[in-house]
């Protein structure tokens, strides 16, 4: 229901230096701050195309999202 692409991550990651799903999601997006829910069902998918881009194994997306959720954790209601 957002207006952000998968060519925004990866614009990012090449040319704005976003090294974290947390960086993308947080920073570039705004999207943790207007909608965490969402921001954490976009989570693999940026922590996937994240990987590509940086060359980064299955354990850096784990460790990525495992990070982002509990990040995230701290802006959901009770």
């Amino acid at each position: 229901d957002y207006p952000y692409t998968k060519a925004e991550i990866i614009y990012a990651v090449r040319y704005e230096m976003a090294v974290t799903v947390e960086d993308v999601l947080a920073r570039r997006t705004r999207l943790l701050f207007l909608d965490t829910h969402a921001a954490l069902e976009s989570a693999v998918l940026v922590a996937e195309l994240m990987a590509i881009e940086l060359k980064k194994d299955a354990i850096w997306k784990g460790e990525q999202l495992s990070a982002f959720k509990e990040l995230a954790k701290q802006y959901l209601l009770p």
